[in-house]
């Protein structure tokens, strides 16, 4: 479980990340720092009159400096005024299309933050610089000015920004990117999981009479479970040489009354044990990926949802949504689920909590799309494909059934719904040879993890 603690930081830096505040804050920070440093240059100038710098930098008298100045900053709120206008459209018609969630990704783009950065950076410089301009009287001869080539400098970089960013956001839309923006956050997911054998003694169930004899520990609110800080639960449970019950994992939503975490025996919990359960838990508004495999995976769905629904019919972005759920899903046959249960060092268990299944995944992967594309031929047999593909990167036996399981309903759904005795034998065709090549796959070890499939 050592991969998980940093997970509160992961949440942390996700919710720093996917704000469009942080960046662009930070850049406008630096602002009064680039307005004392190119002041004093300024000055230094001034006393050397034939120096270097005079030759590549603006000159130009007080005046002259203050009307460019003013056009500048004109020119920047503008501007930035266009992006965030242009951002809200954006924003809107994806969320109508693709889904609110995929917002989140719009909000995590660097492009994005550095442009609205830029433009909040160089508004903030030339107001301050137009304000020491103020200051000097326009009888003043022409100077060399270095801080006014500064801002010029850095409005010639925020229109350059301005296009790339069109061009950005232009990209970011088609229904490929975002499916490939939301898949490498499932890989990342994957990446997290361990590979090989599961410790066959990790999991583990509560004693029978946890539920009469525990004690419950309610949490303070309700809310999404975005991150369990399972090293600290342990720790905590051994210190007092207790078993913790967790009735949720990550991703599901908590209610105090209902879902209260089990302490056993219940005569050792204390204040401060009771402190520390809650604050290992964190509680959000939404689901985030730090934890939870089916954020992602239901992202991904729910792009592929939106697309078969009778208002949009787009079967192509179903497919695509489809194949890079198979590209992830090759790896993830070959790694370890968390098991539901946490043993210290002297092998006691200390947390359980509810495991997560290969088949709940699975389902959660396929089952709505396949439901929803039960009279839509061509994408079940792109779906019956993709399970083809899978086929040959699962380890155990079950995971071979679970394969077999969704080969057999997408049958059953085409049988029902596909009208057309073509179309129909097509989709036949196609699940007798996924079957077949389940069938031909190598004997594999047991299960990896417990079912835990809801």
């Amino acid at each position: 479980m050592a991969r998980w603690h940093g997970d509160r930081w992961r949440r942390w830096l996700d919710d720093m990340l996917t704000s469009l505040w942080l960046l662009p804050a930070l850049m406008t920070g630096t602002a009064p720092v680039l307005y004392a440093l190119f002041s004093a240059l300024d000055r230094r100038v001034t006393a050397a009159p034939t120096g270097p710098l005079r030759h590549i930098t603006y000159v130009a008298a007080p005046d002259q400096a203050r009307d460019l100045l003013a056009t500048l900053l004109t020119s920047m709120i503008t501007m930035a005024s266009l992006v965030f206008s242009i951002t809200m459209v954006v924003l809107t018609l994806a969320a109508s299309q693709f889904g609110p969630r995929l917002i989140r990704n719009f909000m995590a783009s660097f492009q994005t933050q550095i442009l609205l950065g830029t433009y909040m950076l160089t508004s903030v410089y030339c107001l301050l610089l137009l304000t020491s301009f103020g200051d000097r009287p326009g009888t003043d001869p022409a100077t060399a000015s270095p801080s006014v080539s500064v801002a010029v400098a850095l409005s010639v970089i925020s229109l350059a920004l301005l296009i790339l960013y069109i061009h950005t956001l232009a990209t970011s839309i088609v229904s490929e990117s975002l499916i490939s923006a939301v898949g490498k956050e499932l890989d990342d997911g994957v990446a997290s999981l361990t590979r090989g054998n599961a410790d066959p003694f990790s999991m583990a169930s509560p004693p029978d009479d946890w539920a009469e004899n525990a004690a419950h520990v309610r949490l303070k609110t309700a809310g999404y479970v975005q991150v369990i800080e399972f090293h600290t639960l342990a720790a905590a449970a051994r210190k007092a040489g207790v078993v913790i019950f967790l009735p949720f994992r990550t991703g599901d939503f908590a209610v105090p009354d209902a879902d209260p975490i089990g302490v056993h025996p219940p005569d050792r919990v204390t204040p401060e044990l009771e402190r520390t359960l809650r604050g290992a838990v964190s509680l959000g508004v939404h689901r985030t990926p730090v934890q939870d495999l089916e954020y992602s995976i239901r992202h991904l769905v729910e792009i592929a949802m939106r697309a078969l629904s009778p208002a949009i019919n787009d079967p192509y972005t179903a497919v695509a949504v489809i194949q890079r759920l198979t590209a992830s899903w090759s790896d993830l046959l070959g790694c370890n689920l968390p098991q539901g249960a946490i043993r210290d060092p002297d092998g006691a268990v200390r947390v359980v909590f509810p495991p997560v299944s290969f088949r709940s995944l699975l389902k959660a992967s396929f089952s709505q799309i396949r439901q929803t594309a039960a009279d839509k031929p061509f994408v079940l047999i792109h779906l019956l494909k993709a399970l083809e593909q899978m086929s040959h990167s699962t380890v155990t036996l079950d995971q071979r059934t679970d394969l077999e399981d969704q080969v057999r309903a997408a049958l059953e759904d085409a049988e029902r719904e596909v009208a057309n005795s073509q179309d129909l034998r097509d989709v036949q065709a196609q699940a007798r040879r996924t079957l077949e090549v389940l069938a031909r796959q190598p004997s594999a070890r047991p299960r990896l993890s417990g079912d835990g499939s809801r």
